[in-house]
């Protein structure tokens, strides 16, 4: 954990003001989180060991879900990226430069989404997730350094793959990690196999982001699946079953019969059986 500062802008931005106050608060924790780069492993257990020691210790399945929705939350609005580089998952804080000024940065241990691994190096303009509302200049939000050096874009293809990343496609992965997380276990890696699971559920498969996150809390809330799909590849392959078994979970139980109706059935049957409904007839209507 680092020292880090605060500028004012921060209480008067209104991207900041758009994501949970547990958003923000973990905001303010990553930024100690990360190196002086800006950059930090995207691994939950690791953040909130660092971030909020005594609330795991108190509360560990609260304190993780709070914290897994708030990051998934400051991913949306473009105020962090989630990406991965030769297996690691990572996180970068959007903005670094602007919002962190470090006057003798240490060298960095992983890549940005750019492929940088110097403070001052970084030619990220802008968050991967491009909110709609503009910022206004001079509220230490935009970043611009650079004017895109091609040379410093030495990255692996999934790297350069996160300034493409597809909302929708973000949003269940992001869904699934929070139910994960919400059950406490381990949060899948947002590897090129989950990450395409993901889209093609939606492109090849035609199932629509409603019906995924609904397949998502079925299985993460059902005592047996919650336990075998524990990642967006699994969930694609048991699918079909999944749905089929909520089917049957909602379909409403055949109501058991009263003893009542029991002994009703039984007298109903013998009465049959032996013509005591044709030749009393006033015994099939009493019953």
């Amino acid at each position: 954990m680092r020292i880090r500062s605060t500028k004012p802008e921060f209480w008067r931005s209104a991207r900041i003001a758009s994501v949970s106050w547990d958003a923000r608060l973990v905001l303010k924790g990553l930024e100690s989180y990360v190196d002086d780069n800006g950059v930090g492993k995207d691994d939950l257990a690791l953040i909130v060991g660092d971030v909020f020691p005594r609330d795991i210790l108190a509360s560990p399945r609260e304190t993780y879900a709070r914290v897994s929705e708030a990051v998934s939350d400051l991913h949306r609005a473009g105020l962090v990226w989630r990406y991965e580089v030769d297996g690691t998952r990572l996180m970068f804080v959007s903005f670094w430069e602007d919002i962190q000024r470090i006057d003798k940065p240490g060298k960095g241990r992983f890549r940005r989404p750019d492929g940088t691994l110097e403070y001052r190096d970084s030619i990220i303009r802008e968050s991967v997730a491009s909110p709609r509302e503009s910022v206004a200049p001079g509220t230490g939000e935009q970043g611009n350094r650079g004017t895109g050096e091609q040379g410093k874009k030495d990255v692996s293809s999934e790297v350069a793959d996160a300034t493409v990343r597809r909302a929708d496609v973000e949003r269940i992965l992001d869904h699934l990690d929070h139910r994960i997380a919400a059950n406490g276990a381990k949060i899948p890696s947002r590897s090129k196999r989950n990450t395409d699971a993901a889209r093609l559920l939606i492109d090849a498969d035609g199932h629509t982001v409603a019906q995924i996150e609904a397949a998502i809390d079925f299985a993460t809330s059902d005592e047996f699946w919650r336990s075998n799909v524990l990642s967006m590849s699994k969930l694609r392959e048991k699918y079909d079953q999944l749905r089929l078994s909520a089917q049957r979970t909602r379909r409403p139980a055949e109501p058991r019969p009263t003893r009542f109706e029991e002994n009703l059935a039984a007298v109903r049957a013998v009465a049959e059986r032996d013509g005591l409904a044709t030749t009393y007839p006033q015994i099939g209507a009493a019953l």
